[in-house]
Formats: structure tokens, C-alpha cells, sequence
């Protein structure tokens, strides 16, 4: 642990959500600043830097819904949990960054116009991507840039839904090109883990030589979650696919289906974990590749029988992830196990 971390368990010290434009654009510019200090050693000294990004079809309202919701309820596992030694490298004071990118047509949830959403979908993708290029890997590298040479390197937890994950994932792959470049200066401590729940993004675009095929090579964990009741990328992501490319080979999600070989390969390997109802992080124990492949499909098949879940329509259980098993899954893949 570096000289000066705080130890033992702690709530998610403090929060903060960046509204960003279409391009990726913060829109405050004193959010730099405001950034900055808050990662400073002095006087805040948080060691653990959380960040959030939601998928298509968020509004302002139902985003700041989710990270709250999200962020107080896995907080409360930490905190009912961390002090019966449950994890290895338990949690520590952090600074939590809930990410609100323009993923509708509009931000007002009464309006006619949303009934056209579902025709964005590839201007969303491709929107996910340059939030990630730009205001995300931003943020990162000033994060790390802030703590160089301190002896306080952080740990980033990044952590994705649907094309949020494609967020996360484009910010990470620019940052792997800087670091190797020599531009962006990496404490040889920092780490990175990912969870990407139900991602929205091709199956083999973590493989080498793909959009995002250098991310396996940082210091990084990785959490890749999968269903097969989740409609909206079981059947209609290749449908969506299949209209763009009429004679191209359908595109599976690595949320429908997973990663392909080539992508378990480059990451060295992958631990497979089934989560049914009643699932604990210690469903991880034994897990020690740095890919962990969650399949959700049990755990969502309990809900939807017994009516816990019924909302998801079209999309089935896409969104169905603000429940226990899933906030056990997280923590014990973040935290590891003692």
C-alpha cells in the first residue's frame, strides 16, 4: 500500500457528476479545476477514484437516478460487509464520478420526439465513443497527472452499463496509446478495474488490433457480464447490425455472448462465474485472472419468474442490474477476497 493510504472501509467519501455535450465536450470549464483539487493529496487525499458511465436512452434526471441509487447501495454493501474482512484490498476514501453524456434526443422526458429514439442508435454508439475519447480520457489523465511523483497512486474503478461500457473502453484504449507513448506518466502502483455490465459493444473489439485492443495491456482487471434474457443485445444489437451491413456477417455483443478466444487469450486467461439468486462475492473465490466472465442469465431468470422484474419490454433484462447479487459481484470483483 502506498506510504500514507488510508486503511480499513470506508463510504464513498465524496461525488460529483460532469455534464458533457456531444462531442465529448465538458460543458463547465472551471470542472478542471474543480477536478484538480479534488484528487490533490492535500487536502482531501482520496486514494480510490470510482467513475460511472450510463448507456443510450439516459436523461439527466434518470442518470443522476441511477448513480445515486448505484452508488449509495454498493456503498452500503461496503460498509455492512468491509469490517468482517471479507476483502483482500479493501475500499478507501474516494472520489466518485458520475459521468452524464447527451444519449437522447432530448433531455425532456415528456417530449413527442422521443418516440424517434430508437433511430439513434448508431449515432449513440459512435457518441459513446468520443464521450470516452475525449471528457473521459481527459479526466483520467489529469487524475493521473495530478499524482505523479506524490507516492499516492490511485486506484480507478470504472464502471459501465450498455454503451456505457463503450465510455469506459475508448477513454481506457487512448489512455494505453499515451502511456506507451511516454506522454501520460503512470505510478507503476496505479490499477485499473472495469466492470462492464451488459456491454454494448461488439464481441471481439477487445481482441488485438481492434478499436480497443491495447486495454488489456494495462494494469487492468476486468468484469465482463453476459444473459441470455438480455434481449436487447441477444436479438435486436445483431438485428441493428445486420440492417447497417446487409451482407456482412451480424455482430454479436459481448453482453449477449461474451469475449471471443482471441479477447480471453489476450487478457491471459479468464475465470467463468455464474450468478444465481443468493449470490455472494465469495461465488468469486478462486478467481484469479485478471478477466472474469459473469453470466447474470440464473439470477435474471429468478427475477423474471418470480416477478421481481418485469419491466424490461423489448429490451428484457438489459437493465436489470440495481439488485444484491449484482452489487456482491462488483464488490468481490474490486476488492478481491481475503
Amino acid at each position: 500500500m502506498a506510504k500514507g493510504a488510508r486503511t480499513g472501509v470506508s463510504a464513498m467519501s465524496h461525488y460529483i457528476t460532469v455534464p458533457i455535450n456531444e462531442n465529448g465536450i465538458i460543458f463547465d470549464t472551471d470542472m478542471v479545476a474543480v477536478v484538480q483539487e479534488a484528487i490533490a493529496v492535500t487536502p482531501f487525499g482520496f486514494d480510490d477514484v470510482y467513475m460511472y458511465s450510463h448507456g443510450w436512452s439516459t436523461d439527466a434526471y434518470r442518470a443522476l437516478d441511477l448513480y445515486n441509487r448505484f452508488s449509495v447501495d454498493l456503498a452500503k454493501l461496503l460498509l455492512l460487509t468491509g469490517g468482517t474482512g471479507v476483502y483482500a484490498a479493501p475500499p478507501r476514501d474516494a472520489l466518485g464520478v458520475g459521468i452524464h453524456w447527451p444519449s437522447e434526443i432530448t433531455e425532456d422526458p415528456g417530449s413527442d420526439l422521443n418516440a424517434l429514439q430508437l433511430f439513434t442508435f448508431y449515432t449513440m454508439e459512435h457518441r459513446a465513443d468520443a464521450v470516452g475519447k475525449n471528457a473521459v480520457y481527459s479526466m483520467l489523465r489529469l487524475m493521473l497527472a495530478a499524482r505523479a511523483g506524490t507516492g499516492r497512486p490511485l486506484r480507478f474503478f470504472l464502471l459501465g452499463h450498455s454503451f456505457g461500457c463503450k465510455v469506459i473502453c475508448s477513454a481506457l484504449q487512448d489512455l494505453y496509446v499515451d502511456i506507451t507513448n511516454g506522454t501520460i506518466p503512470l505510478d507503476p502502483a496505479t490499477t485499473f478495474h472495469a466492470a462492464l455490465i451488459e456491454p454494448a459493444t461488439d464481441n471481439d473489439n477487445l481482441e488485438p488490433g481492434d478499436i480497443y485492443g491495447g486495454v488489456s495491456k494495462l494494469p487492468l482487471r476486468m468484469l465482463v457480464t453476459k444473459s441470455s434474457l438480455d434481449r436487447a443485445l441477444g436479438t435486436w444489437y445483431p438485428l441493428a447490425g445486420k440492417l447497417a451491413n446487409l451482407f456482412g456477417t451480424p455482430r454479436a455483443a459481448l453482453g449477449a455472448s461474451g469475449p471471443t478466444t482471441a479477447t480471453i487469450t489476450a487478457f491471459g486467461g479468464a475465470d467463468a462465474v455464474s450468478v444465481a439468486h443468493g449470490f455472494t462475492a465469495t461465488g468469486l473465490a478462486g478467481a484469479a485472472h485478471r478477466l472474469v466472465v459473469a453470466d447474470l442469465s440464473p439470477v435474471h431468470q429468478y427475477r423474471v419468474t418470480n416477478g421481481i422484474y418485469t419491466t424490461g419490454g423489448f429490451s428484457g433484462s438489459h437493465s436489470d442490474f440495481l439488485f444484491a447479487e449484482v452489487y456482491q459481484l462488483i464488490s468481490g470483483f474490486l476488492f478481491g477476497l481475503a
